[in-house]
Order: C-alpha cells, then sequence, then structure tokens
C-alpha cells in the first residue's frame, strides 16, 4: 500500500486499532495511519452503514435531535458526521463541478427564515428572512450553485460570481426581481418568465420537501445561520450525485456527464481531502472550502 503522506510505496501492517480495521507503518517516513484515514469514517465508533443512516436521513428532512434519538446515537456525534459530510459534499463540488456544458442557466430564489420572523435588531444580521438563491444548468438539472444570504444585489453577486465558475454560458433565465437587471455583466443574455424557469421551480420543490425546516406554513425553522448552509451543502450533493429521477433513473451528475453511474454517501464520506507531497519534509496539508456555501 502506498503512503499517504509521502507516497512512498511501501507501507507495511502495522497492527490493528481497537475497533478493527488495519494499521499502516511507512517505512520511508515512519508515519502510521489506518485504512479508514482520509475519510468521514476515520477514528469514529460508528459503522458505514450507520453513517449512511444518518446521513439519508437529514438529507431527508429529519432533525438532529430526531436522528440522534431514532440512531440511539449521542447528539454531538450526529452533529460532527453531518457537519464533516458536509464539507465533504462542499470539496466534491468544487473539484467535479466544472466546465459544465449547458445552453440555459436558471436562477431563483427560495425564502425561508432562521430563529425569527419578525421584530429582527439591524444588527442581528444572521436571523430573520434567510434565502437561498439557486442556479441550475437547465437541460440536465444539476445545480450549479446555492448562495444562503439576505435579499440583496451582494448575495446575488455572490451567485453569479460562483455560478460563471463552473459554466460558460451566458444565457440566464429569471423571474421578475429587479436585482438581475442590476447585477449580472453586460455580456450575459438575460430572459424574463416563469415559462423558462419551471424545472427550478419543480427543483425548489423537491429541495423544500428534503429539507424539513424549508417547508411552508409549518412549525420547523433553522435555529443556526450557520446549519442552514450546513445543511444546503449535504442537500445539493445528495441532489446532484446520489437521488435518482424516478423516469429516467439517473443522476443530474450522470446527464451532465460528471459521473457515469449514481454514487453513494460513501463514494462522499472517502472522497479525498488531502493533497500529499514529498520535498525534502514530509508533510501535509487540507483542502479547504473556497466558499461558504456551494
Amino acid at each position: 500500500m502506498d503512503c499517504l503522506f509521502c507516497d512512498h510505496p511501501k507501507a507495511h501492517k502495522h497492527g490493528k486499532p481497537s475497533k478493527g480495521g488495519q494499521r499502516y507503518r511507512c517505512a520511508a517516513c515512519r508515519r502510521t495511519f489506518t485504512d479508514t484515514f482520509d475519510t468521514l469514517y476515520c477514528r469514529r465508533q460508528v459503522t458505514p452503514e450507520q453513517v449512511e443512516i444518518i446521513l439519508q436521513a437529514h438529507a431527508e428532512g429529519s432533525s438532529l435531535r430526531g436522528i440522534s434519538r431514532i440512531g440511539k446515537r449521542a447528539y454531538g456525534t450526529v452533529v460532527d458526521i453531518v457537519l464533516k459530510a458536509s464539507y465533504e459534499g462542499q470539496l466534491v463540488h468544487n473539484e467535479e463541478v466544472e466546465d459544465v456544458e449547458c445552453r440555459q442557466i436558471t436562477a431563483d430564489e427560495m425564502w425561508s427564515f432562521v430563529k425569527k420572523q419578525k421584530r429582527c435588531e439591524p444588527d442581528e444580521i444572521a436571523v430573520g428572512d434567510c434565502w437561498l438563491g439557486i442556479s441550475l444548468a437547465n437541460e440536465s438539472g444539476l445545480i450549479l450553485s446555492l448562495r444562503v444570504g439576505k435579499h440583496t444585489d451582494a448575495f446575488l453577486q455572490e451567485l453569479v460570481a460562483n455560478t460563471e465558475g463552473k459554466t460558460a454560458c451566458q444565457l440566464w433565465c429569471t423571474d421578475n426581481w429587479g436585482g438581475y437587471e442590476r447585477v449580472p455583466p453586460e455580456e450575459i443574455t438575460h430572459y424574463i418568465g416563469k415559462e423558462n424557469t419551471q424545472r427550478l421551480e419543480r427543483t425548489n420543490g423537491i429541495v423544500r420537501q428534503q429539507t424539513g425546516w424549508w417547508y411552508r406554513r409549518q412549525n420547523k425553522f433553522g435555529k443556526l445561520w450557520k446549519q442552514i448552509e450546513v445543511t444546503a451543502r449535504l442537500v445539493v450533493s445528495y441532489f446532484n450525485w446520489i437521488w435518482q429521477h424516478s423516469r429516467t433513473t439517473d443522476t443530474a451528475a450522470q446527464r451532465t456527464g460528471l459521473s457515469i453511474q449514481p454514487w453513494d454517501w460513501h463514494d462522499i464520506a472517502t472522497y479525498p481531502t488531502f493533497y500529499c507531497f514529498y520535498d525534502g519534509l514530509v508533510s501535509y496539508i487540507e483542502r479547504t472550502c473556497e466558499d461558504d456555501c456551494v
């Protein structure tokens, strides 16, 4: 086995950790690591099957405390797994969703709120109205970008800039919000009308149904702004790579050509998150998310 730190080809078996699996030791750099190193399962007393159930349940709208009660796992364990999987999903999106070929981009926003709807003080930025802006490759249904923020031009500017980094398409179809007239660059061709955003409206409905906090007219709501971003990353990863359309039986990533088969949570949990190199000194650096959301 190759060393995960220095890429040396001779890493020998070096006993087993207490929870099972295999430990390895590099003959060159003398570092030890397990077969779950650089995965979501590293140093966890939960099985891959339990991790998959936790992530699937949260992506389908179950609350963190509800998952903790049903799965009989500590609340902190559930929160940590969801948080780490969310950043794994962010890394997958940053690395894999590039140079997407599409003829038309549709964009829209969904309203939600965090902690309270009324009597928000001017300095309470992370409470009150919370908007989720989504840009979609219309032909394949792939979510190109999702931003969480207030309904401002700066929020829309982030959505446009992030989408431009994923595709070269310059044709945008949106609703009649005036921000789309003010923010996009002049080279973008912009069409207004609900007849061009029907697929995105259906996507918004699916995302709302899969996330309990974003239902309309119900008692569930987000308590923390950061948790809304974490859940948004997880839902986008599920929708793009795992969720299969009932009629076409494929994923959005397959329809775009980014994947040849549907992914599962194991693929996201084991996605590599370290760059390893050797240049006189053995070291490693962890990839960091470029954005707060996908």
